[in-house]
């Protein structure tokens, strides 16, 4: 045997006990491809020849992740293995999931139906590594290509243009121009995509420790399919690289030359949830703002930005050509000197109760009151003491 994979134990223990009961077993997908590229591969599955209840007769602890397409949980030592029967799948009307599901006896037949040859791989301890369709050449060479006609993979799963981008993007790879050239030929299929699958595909890619190769979104022509408003004003594609991998900040690198307003229709066309719809939108709004450049400034600017926001606008600035790197350093000395200051009401000495027992009046006033505070409190830090200000209060306010 030219190639040994050192399998997980638990991985190990599933595929003998299903050989014992008399079926064929076979780690697959990303498993093998992360250990033949010299990874350490995070998740184990298993592709097996015996049926759905055959697989819950052998394991005392499993539960049915997806048993219509013949795949069962199991939980072996506090980890979960997915086993799946080998299956061809039937006609994709959607382009998203198959109408129906066959199961079949053999191994070749269950490999020709997934996406991509690096995914289409399978390990037997003892047979050693099944690579019908060249993945480990394809690996060796850096590229992601389909298995079999790459027009019909996408077809069947329009996603799976952009899950072409995102291996890409993740390992570094190229795609290759059969590959490539059925992508733009097949961009239209990904309007029969959910959002939810589209923006889960692409945060994914964003999230990438380096994102480059991220233009092929562009060059493939998906962008207007992913969202009109992609087709009218090209993201940036560069920019997201050069920001921390924090979804809501990628995504507003990605998206700032739309602008904060388009970028939260798009995103909420994605079905984004709130927080990071807020995270990405709050930072384009200050994208342009002016920086503070003393204590005092950058005091209010904090109350308006925020402080956990503040370095993540510096490298967005950066990423994007609107702050130096030497402005950025001086971005940051300012911030350490302040980022302890008091720029929000939960910091402030005082709080409504202790007001109202100076005599404050209640409701809107009240509120109005406390922004003043605070106001005296960002102009002379020195003053957020609790007696200093009840008696700014009784002497300037109460009245």
């Amino acid at each position: 045997m030219e190639w040994e994979l050192t399998m997980d134990p638990g991985a190990a223990y599933i595929v003998s006990k299903l050989e014992k009961a008399g079926f064929e077993a076979y780690v697959v997908g990303g498993c093998v491809r992360d250990a033949q590229m010299g990874l350490i591969p995070k998740d184990w599955d298993i592709t097996t020849s015996a049926r759905p209840p055959q697989i819950k007769a052998l394991f005392p602890k499993t539960f049915d992740t997806g048993i219509e397409h013949g795949t069962i949980s199991v939980l072996w030592e506090k980890r979960t293995y997915e086993v799946t029967t080998y299956r061809i799948d039937g006609q994709y009307s959607d382009h998203r999931r198959p109408d129906t599901v066959c199961f079949t006896s053999r191994l070749y037949e269950d490999l020709a139906r997934r996406d991509f040859t690096i995914n289409a791989m399978a390990y037997h301890p003892v047979k050693g590594l099944i690579d019908y369709f060249n993945g480990c050449l394809d690996i060796k060479k850096r590229r992601i290509r389909c298995v079999g006609n790459a027009a019909e993979r996408f077809e069947e799963d329009a996603l799976r243009m952009l899950r072409a981008i995102r291996f890409a993007v993740r390992l570094r790879f190229t795609i290759e121009e059969e590959t490539r050239k059925a992508m733009i030929e097949k961009a239209p299929l990904l309007q029969y995509v959910s959002k939810e699958r589209i923006a889960d595909e692409l945060t994914k890619t964003l999230l990438c420790q380096d994102c480059s190769g991220l233009e092929e979104v562009g060059s493939t022509g998906l962008c207007p399919w992913i969202s009109p408003r992609l087709g009218k004003i090209s993201p940036d594609y560069e920019a997201p690289r050069r920001v921390a991998p924090e979804k809501g900040l990628r995504w507003a690198a990605f998206l700032h030359p739309l602008g904060s307003s388009q970028a939260r229709a798009v995103l909420s066309e994605l079905k984004f949830d709130t927080a990071t719809i807020r995270r990405a939108t709050h930072l384009l709004e200050f994208l342009r703002a002016a920086m503070p450049q003393e204590d005092r400034a950058m005091r209010f600017f904090l109350y308006e930005l925020g402080t956990d926001d503040f370095m993540a606008l510096c490298q967005l600035k950066r990423a994007t050509g609107l702050l130096s790197e030497e402005e950025e350093r001086q971005m940051a000395a300012l911030f350490e000197r302040q980022k302890e200051a008091c720029v929000t009401l939960k910091q402030l000495a005082v709080s409504g109760r202790d007001l109202l027992a100076a005599g404050a009046k209640t409701g809107k006033e009240l509120g109005e009151t406390l922004e003043k505070l605070l106001c005296v409190v960002m102009e002379e830090p020195q003053m957020n003491q609790r007696d200093r200000l009840l008696a700014y209060f009784r002497e300037h306010l109460k009245a």
